[in-house]
């Protein structure tokens, strides 16, 4: 057989099989369908045991997200219908459809979206209220178990965690796993150059907290103590005890932080 021809068929034969091979891209999910599939999820979560009632505006778009649990014999329904509530609620904001695929995809934890040094930073997802709306006494550890179980599938419910899922917080790169009253827990990417804390307002807190050095190095400043926090080292930091990382080198400084106690 001619070799041209023989070369001919071979390329043939693979762009077939190739082509067989390709699949068609998924068509990408309205907000509607991934908040129904949230829903379905928080539906059956363990934790899952207070009515609420709330919203979730998407760029400009409101949805309406009515929770109620199991009792009396009665299946527990989460309904998401779009527009707005029809009483005052609280709600979650997010920038826009690609921040909710972000979620859904698992790109972000819904609470690293939220993460603010201060109350004045805006950050791609929060919490609002509207006008009118009264908080029940246990509003903020109600939130804070909402905002986690709700945003966050599957059973049980795994955080993924890495490098391009951080946020800029206190002077640099940052990820929450989880909040609840009197526990704080998340991890730290300290890249070259950064400055963790150098603004003064947010060197110290009422709390203790623990930080774990799993790679890297970083220049510790701690009350008057000035220190290489490594890897292999966990450091304690008081309540009230000023403390700041500075990376000098030319490597990411990589770790868990917990914060504990009252106000934590």
């Amino acid at each position: 057989m001619n070799v041209r021809l023989l070369k001919a068929i071979l390329a043939a034969l693979v762009g077939a099989t190739a082509a067989g091979h390709v699949q068609a891209a998924e068509p990408e999910k309205s907000n509607l369908a991934i908040l129904s599939e949230y829903a379905e999820d928080y539906k059956s979560d363990p934790t899952f045991n207070v009515a609420t009632t709330f919203g979730v505006d998407i760029g400009g778009d409101f949805y309406t997200i009515m929770a109620n649990p199991a009792s009396d014999g009665n299946e527990a329904s989460v309904i998401v219908r779009k527009g707005a509530p029809d009483l005052p609620v609280f709600y979650f904001t997010l920038k826009d459809a690609d921040y909710l695929g972000k979620l859904y995809r698992q790109e972000f934890n819904p609470l690293t979206l939220m993460a603010k040094a201060f109350s004045s930073d805006v950050t791609p997802m929060d919490i609002e209220v509207q006008e009118g709306f009264q908080p029940p006494e246990d509003f903020g550890e109600m939130i804070l178990q909402l905002t986690f179980h709700f945003w966050t599938r599957g059973n049980p419910e795994l955080i993924p965690f890495g490098p391009e899922m951080t946020q800029v917080t206190h002077g640099s790169n940052a990820g929450i796993f989880y909040y609840q009253p009197g526990f704080r827990s998340g991890w730290f990417d300290i890249r070259p150059g950064d400055h963790v804390n150098e603004d003064e307002r947010s060197r110290d807190n009422p709390f203790p907290s623990m930080f774990i050095m799993i790679h890297g190095e970083v220049t510790a400043l701690v009350g008057d103590e000035e220190i290489v926090f490594k890897e292999g080292n966990a450091m304690f930091v008081p309540a009230g005890i000023s403390h700041q990382f500075i990376n000098e080198g030319e490597a990411p400084a990589f770790g868990f932080l917990f914060m504990f106690g009252d106000g934590a």
